[in-house]
């Protein structure tokens, strides 16, 4: 064994930390065989299901049954929406077709034989996935309910048909994950509901017998998600068990799946959620698939107190960062991850959030039932706006400055800037500190998005490391360190205060400590001034001097072009001041850079300005900033510095001609 091999495996170890050893024997049942004993027998277990109400049967408004019936049209004449475009893959061709190679996966391998990981693997396994989570045929159920003499009855039959004959329990690569068997069992759910009684009954035979299937997988896979994917991936498994348990109520294994999902939800819960609303997912795609698990277990019934706690919690998370005011930053990881159906645009998130706040007993705007899908099908009947008593509609008009989850979010004239300083231990990106900007609605500075997880690692760790984020890096360190596609070898954590805002600016200050380690550690802070005219970033570090050279990155958006020191977006055009001797990448292909991904699976080429520098302390920006910028720590009639200590570090912001001074404190 090479020591390329042996450092491999001391990196797995380190990064799966005390559940190595069970990972590890989890390998050698898939290697040595014996996965094939766990799952021998079984496959032909009957019982009755009895689909639990987690749907509407019709939505609530005409112009939300009027996209369904759309989007049907287009999943039979365009195929399955899968990652901003439409597949023949479960429509006009088998399940098991890969939708970027058009070739199949194996079809009657058992699944653990299968290669999704390695470089000789077939493809990027997600899209395969993404078709088989069955989302596309709740809108055609929906669509049979809609409109029952229309064609979507016996097609969905097909579609389903052809899905049971293809995909017997444990066999092709449909198999393999559990959060997929999770989600497909909540799918299947809802298809039950609004369209079992009208579909074959060897089809609806066929479903039961692998819904049976999957509950025992879950169950048999509890050592693999219980070492490696305490994470959304936990809380899927035990939310499918919880579902396929309320399912198969009479079923004599079900107290045992019901037991077994709700101590893991629990469990998981626990870790999971802060009470500001932030989760370990440092991800907005993944708050959302997360929100969505808490939406289904609260619409269940019997939920804990806290779930709902949780749930509201994380909803307002997301609505205090502007999600009702348009697109918001895609930090983290972004694949369109769902458990609800819908028709609308897959990267909105907030129908999620606006259902998430109805079902915590927040009053939402009645015209929220006809934009968001989420709450057409899935919430109650709003009530009537002149009902006596009846509360009005909650508003969520945000202060100029907020912060949330270790994230401030600002607005003043024309800009709304974002600033993450903290980050999370499940599918984030090497980010602290980020400032992501917007000018007169327009993104300027845009988070470069996701690219895949199973493609290149050059391209994975090309938009997932500190390089492609807006931030500041020692002699070219990365903040977190990639280890394979999903892992990091390193820890950061972030320290925001509280926004200071000024009669003409908007001031916020955070820290971080993910350099704060090795030969030459260094803590990084930065504030970020926003008035009128322009933003400002001020960066500092702590101690001075550990650093021979400081690298940035400011991934702008597709749209926006660089000339000299001239942003250019449409008919704008704004300053970039600060970075003198800037140069300028886009659409580099070795090494990756200069990219943006709008969602999985796809990239576009952006303009990604770097730049050099050898102070500590240094200013830059967008805009016009009234006089000249001739120190470091001066900006426009203010003076900034940073006094650290062992509890965190605060900012001092004095204004040069009154001597009046403010402090931001951003305790450790």
């Amino acid at each position: 064994m090479g020591n390329t091999s042996l450092r491999t495996i001391a990196a797995d170890t380190r990064a799966l930390g005390l559940s190595a050893p069970l990972r590890a024997a989890y390998e050698m049942s898939k290697r040595g065989g014996f996965h094939a004993v766990l799952f021998r027998g079984g496959a032909h277990w009957r019982h009755p299901a009895t689909p639990v109400p987690l749907t509407n049967t019709l939505p609530t408004g005409d112009e939300v049954g009027q996209r369904c019936l759309d989007d049907a049209r287009r999943v039979l004449r365009q195929g399955l929406r899968v990652f901003g475009r439409r597949v023949a893959t479960g429509v006009s061709e088998p399940w098991c077709t890969d939708p970027l190679t058009e070739r199949p996966w194996p079809a009657r391998e058992p699944w653990w034989r299968i290669d999704i990981r390695s470089e000789a693997r077939l493809s990027d396994v997600k899209h395969v996935w993404e078709a088989a989570r069955h989302r596309d045929l709740v809108v055609l159920a929906r669509a049979a309910r809609l409109d029952p003499a229309g064609p979507w009855l016996d097609r969905l039959a097909c579609l389903l048909r052809s899905w049971c004959e293809q995909s017997p329990p444990e066999q092709g690569v449909n198999w393999y994950s559990s959060l997929e068997l999770a989600l497909r069992a909540i799918a299947w759910n809802q298809i039950l509901v609004l369209a079992g009684e009208r579909l074959p009954r060897d089809v609806v035979t066929a479903m039961e017998r692998l819904l049976l299937a999957s509950a025992r997988h879950l169950m048999v896979e509890l050592p693999y998600t219980l070492s490696s994917m305490r994470n959304n991936h936990l809380l899927g498994d035990a939310l499918g068990l919880i579902v396929l348990s309320r399912m198969f109520p009479t079923e004599r294994r079900a107290t045992w799946w019901a037991r077994t999902g709700e101590k893991m939800f629990a469990a998981q819960q626990r870790r999971h959620f802060a009470p500001d609303g932030r989760m370990i997912e440092d991800s907005l795609s993944y708050h959302r698939f997360v929100l969505e698990m808490l939406i289904v277990r609260v619409m269940l019934g019997g939920a804990p107190a806290d779930v709902q706690r949780d749930l509201h919690a994380a909803s307002l998370h997301l609505a205090r960062l502007g999600v009702f005011d348009g697109d918001v930053p895609q930090y983290g990881d972004w694949d369109e991850g769902r458990v609800l159906a819908s028709s609308g645009d897959p990267l909105d998130v907030a129908g999620s959030v606006a259902l998430g706040l109805m079902l915590c007993g927040e009053r939402v705007p009645p015209r929220w039932y006809a934009d968001f899908d989420e709450l057409a099908w899935y919430a109650p009947v709003p009530p009537e706006e002149t009902a006596p008593g009846a509360a009005a509609p909650i508003t969520y008009t945000r202060p100029e400055a907020t912060t949330s989850g270790g994230i401030a979010r600002v607005e003043r004239g024309p800009w709304r800037v974002w600033f993450k300083v903290d980050s999370g231990p499940s599918h984030g990106h090497a980010d602290l500190t980020s400032v992501w900007i917007k000018h007169g609605g327009t993104w300027l500075i845009a988070d470069p998005g996701t690219g895949a997880y199973n493609g290149p690692l050059e391209i994975r760790n090309g938009l997932r490391t500190s390089a492609a984020h807006p931030v500041r890096r020692p002699d070219g360190r990365d903040q977190l360190v990639p280890h394979r596609a999903f892992r990091w070898l390193n820890t950061g954590r972030g320290y925001l205060g509280p926004p200071l805002v000024l009669p003409d600016r908007t001031i916020v200050f955070g820290w971080h400590d993910a350099y704060a380690r090795g030969q030459r550690p260094v803590r990084v802070g930065r504030a970020v001034v926003v008035a009128t005219d322009y933003v400002a970033i001020v960066e500092f570090a702590d101690p001075p001097g550990t650093a021979k050279c400081w690298s940035l990155t400011i991934p702008l958006h597709p749209d926006v072009t660089v000339e000299n020191n001239t942003l250019i977006a449409g008919e704008s055009t704004l300053e970039l001041f600060g970075l003198d001797g800037h140069t300028a990448v886009r659409g580099r292909k070795t090494p990756f850079a200069g990219w943006h991904s709008r969602t999985y699976g796809h990239w576009e080429p952006a303009t990604w300005i770097t730049a050099e520098s050898r102070a500590d302390t240094a200013v830059w920006g967008l805009g016009t900033v009234p006089g000249s910028l001739t120190e470091p720590t001066a900006l426009d009639g203010l003076r900034f510095e940073v006094n650290w200590d062992s509890a965190g570090a605060c900012l001092v912001v004095t204004h040069i001609a009154s001597g009046e001074v403010h402090h931001v404190r951003a305790p450790q």
